[in-house]
């Protein structure tokens, strides 16, 4: 049986533990051969040959690639395209990551140490085994070896290997459904003393998995479904080929896109930015549909291709923390608001379009505390109110960017309203505020109404108002203080024994939609 897609899909159980799942000897032998891809070595090679060679030829070779792992009736044309790009590059060691549908865990799982090969129908793939012992030192890598035995995402790229990279040894490294963007840096740090001349990487992954069979079914399934859905992986995969990882992972995170190896591409994006210089292009964008497969279970597959030369791991330079920001930079911010939105209730390529169009450098890597408002307009203000959700973090946890998104999201499932609707966001406008760190004063007489936001405190109690509140109120002082109190839970008077913090904010508001 050969499928459109990986995620969720599970071949033939029964074959495969009838033709044995755990490694025989010390070889792991082919748990989809015949299913994924011809079990007859001859055919199995004519395919291969067949789709590399229907590809257009590199100008220079790849040093790391993105391919898909679903049954080469679907992918095969996809993959080719991207193994294409590694001919001439006459690899001695291929590192290959992939996404663990079996097994659940986080960091890294290598085969077991007593493999030396992993075999296709055209013959044995050697494994590193210097390499591989000095991953098993790391705690990154403690995964489950047992994962190996009924995976697909590798196995099925070993064919085009054997043919483009014939006699290259093998460091196979399932990725885990576990972990973030930073426990993707730390495995990608150590693997970095892997890289040299002589060493490529692949990541293995299919894109959008839509379908009942997957749990993820957003769209309409009608003719403009494989469309969409060639778009979005497009915008998802351009920022890969841009070697972007907060981009893909935010997009990814966002949009909840069924990307199933999600985590072994932002492994390999971090690679190629902190170990590499590298530039990338997309070598193919299809979907299951191109081949005949059924709407209703419609996967996306893409390629991409990275040229360059590996070097020495480089960790970020910190980030320096500028002045005020100016007006563009606010305009983008809520941009960047309004666009989580829409990837997180729309599912659009939404985020990964805005970090196409804005370059994440200082200040939007300053740590930085972060509101997000989502404000009524219209009849629904008149009906409801103005507020329609505000959240967001004080202290400066985590760069602004990551900050705006995350306040976004919470924003919109604010506890006080209900969960806002796709449909709402037409009648909504953004408003993002860019904390100072908070400052203690000694008393309401040092609060200024209209520059600073406020935080009282009282043992457990705490309350925060924003610069803006008071103003838009019309509240004094006083009345304001006894609105902060009463939103701490104390009574109106409570504010008298509390204590104060105050900081200054720049308001962004979101150009009015109507």
């Amino acid at each position: 049986m050969i499928t459109p897609g990986g995620l969720g899909t599970v071949v033939a159980l029964s074959l495969l533990v009838a033709s044995g799942l755990a490694a025989s000897g010390r070889t792991r032998p082919p748990a989809v051969a015949g299913a994924f891809y011809p079990s007859d070595p001859a055919a199995l090679r004519a395919e291969v040959e067949g789709f590399l060679d229907g590809a257009a030829p590199a100008a220079e070779p790849a040093i790391a690639v993105i391919a898909p792992h679903a049954g080469y009736a679907f992918s095969g044309a996809t993959a080719g395209q991207a193994f294409a790009a590694l001919r001439g590059a006459k690899p001695s060691r291929v590192i290959l990551l992939g996404p663990s549908h079996h097994a659940g865990f986080t960091g890294g799982a290598l085969p077991d140490a007593s493999l030396t090969a992993f075999a296709t129908p055209l013959g044995d793939v050697p494994l590193d085994v210097e390499a591989l012992a000095r991953l098993r030192a790391d705690p990154e890598f403690g995964g489950p070896s047992s994962a190996h035995g009924p995976e697909h995402s590798l196995e099925v790229e070993l064919p085009f290997l054997q043919v483009v990279a014939p006699g290259a040894r093998l460091v196979p490294v399932l990725v885990g459904a576990g972990g973030d963007l930073e426990a993707a840096t730390a495995m990608a740090r150590a693997m970095a003393p892997l890289l040299g001349p002589g060493t490529v990487v692949i990541a293995s992954s299919d894109f959008t998995h839509h379908g009942a069979g997957y749990g993820w079914t957003p769209f309409s399934v009608d003719a403009t479904l494989p469309q969409r859905l060639e778009r979005q992986a497009k915008a998802t995969a351009g920022r890969a080929a841009a070697v972007d990882p907060l981009g893909f992972w935010s997009q990814v995170e966002t949009s909840g896109d069924t990307i199933c190896g999600a985590r072994p591409i932002t492994v390999l994006l971090e690679l190629l930015r902190h170990a590499a210089d590298a530039t990338g292009a997309i070598t193919g964008v299809t979907t299951s549909a191109d081949a005949g497969g059924d709407l209703r279970q419609l996967v996306t597959y893409a390629g991409v291709a990275f040229t360059g030369v590996w070097r020495g791991w480089r960790d970020d330079s910190q980030p320096h923390a500028g002045g005020s920001l100016s007006p563009a930079q606010g305009r983008a911010l809520v941009a960047l608001a309004r666009a989580t939105l829409e990837s997180r209730l729309v599912h659009d390529a939404a985020v990964a379009e805005w970090f196409a169009a804005h370059p994440v450098g200082d200040p939007f890597r300053v740590p930085s505390g972060v509101f997000v408002t989502i404000n009524n307009t219209g009849a629904r203000a008149l009906a409801q109110g103005k507020l329609r959700g505000c959240i967001g973090s004080i202290l400066p946890r985590e760069p602004l960017v990551d900050a705006v998104i995350h306040s976004a999201e919470s924003a919109a499932h604010d506890p006080r309203f209900p969960a806002l609707a796709a449909d709402e966001l037409a009648g909504v406008e953004l408003e993002v505020s860019v904390l100072t760190p908070p400052r203690p004063v000694s008393g309401p007489d040092q609060i200024k109404l209209g520059r600073d936001g406020i935080i009282l405190s009282r043992g457990s109690r705490l309350a925060v108002f924003l610069p803006q509140v008071a103003p838009e109120q019309g509240w004094d002082v006083e009345t304001t203080l006894e609105h902060l109190a009463r939103k701490a839970g104390l009574a109106a008077d409570g504010w008298r024994a509390a204590s104060f913090e105050v900081f200054t904010a720049q308001v962004f508001e979101e150009e009015s939609r109507h």
